[in-house]
């Protein structure tokens, strides 16, 4: 059996849009950006170096994004002195722009986009998403990878379609394995890495990559939904310690995991795997119930039985 101690507890298929990929299109590209949040900011950091950089890949770049006080993207945008639209106005960024953009770039953006603005770029819109598709479509994919205890990760480039999140085809994609105790901050850190790599490939050429994507498969599809607030909550009863593990390093870096503690809600802030059998026995002793929490003096923490 193993023990969990507390250190601190505190209150298919989709026709091609009508785009016209044309050899007439050169590079360097006029970019538009999508994002909203940290992984988002990690590939948008790596578009404004290549900007900066390399003026043989990317000659203009603006950034479209949603407004909110925790947006990552709007303020770095901002830092990054570059012209910013803001969703749902995408009128600014189709005719009110200074120039015609050739490739849209979209990460962790949320929203999904009108067959209208994916139309009006030569080479449409791509999207740098953090799992291997068709696994984890959705919002999500970087803590249902570790909350599911995958031991295999990546990276997939697909071009956006209207109307739905992530069934486009696929452009590029990468793989790689997965650590056993791999946190959410660790993978998006990898994921962004390995994206953006895979951005410089196909920004080499980009008609290329088009006409060589591929539909992604019908088998093997898994939805990475939106979290609600019962994600954080364990349940002693249900959850294993591996379950409660992953938990913690899938969500730990958002917000604390949840329980109750006589009948009042408290918040999990560090959680630490043991087998000590001397805790062990120790609990049994107590009981043999789930849930059951001893304090340790010798470890200065809390000892919460586990299923």
């Amino acid at each position: 059996m193993f023990i969990l101690y507390v250190r601190y507890i505190i209150n298919r298929h989709i026709h091609l849009s009508k785009c016209s990929y044309s050899s007439s299109i050169v590079k360097p590209l006029n970019v538009a950006f999508f994002g909203s949040d940290l992984f988002s900011m990690h590939i948008l950091e790596h578009l404004y170096q290549l900007f900066i950089n390399d003026k043989s890949r990317i000659k203009h770049l603006e950034v479209l994004t949603t407004v909110s006080s925790l947006n990552t993207v709007i303020h770095g945008a901002e830092k990054l002195k570059l012209t910013t639209h803001t969703w749902p106005n995408i009128d600014s960024l189709i005719s009110k722009s200074s120039v015609k953009f050739d490739i849209g770039i979209l990460a962790s953006f949320g929203q999904l986009l009108p067959k209208k603005l994916i139309e009006s770029f030569p080479l449409g819109i791509i999207n740098v998403h953090p799992s291997l598709l068709p696994r984890w479509r959705g919002s999500s994919p970087l803590i249902y990878t570790i909350a599911n205890g995958d031991k295999i990760g990546g990276v997939s480039i697909m071009d956006i379609r209207p109307k739905h999140f992530d069934i486009g085809p696929i452009l590029m994609q990468q793989s790689f394995p997965l650590s056993s105790n791999i946190t959410m901050f660790e993978l998006l850190k990898i994921t962004a890495n390995v994206g953006c790599s895979l951005l410089n490939t196909i920004l080499e050429d980009p008609i290329k990559a088009r006409q060589n994507a591929q539909e992604q498969s019908l088998s093997g599809i898994t939805y990475a939904h939106k979290l609600n607030k019962y994600a954080f909550f364990i349940d002693w009863y249900n959850h294993t310690i591996e379950d409660i593990d992953r938990l913690y390093r899938a969500l730990n870096d958002i917000a604390n995991l949840r329980t109750s503690f006589r009948q009042k809600p408290v918040r999990l802030k560090l959680l630490t795997l043991i087998n000590d059998q001397n805790i062990i026995d120790n609990l049994n002793v107590i009981s043999s119930q789930p849930g059951t929490a001893i304090y340790n003096k010798s470890l200065e923490c809390i000892c919460i039985r586990c299923k």
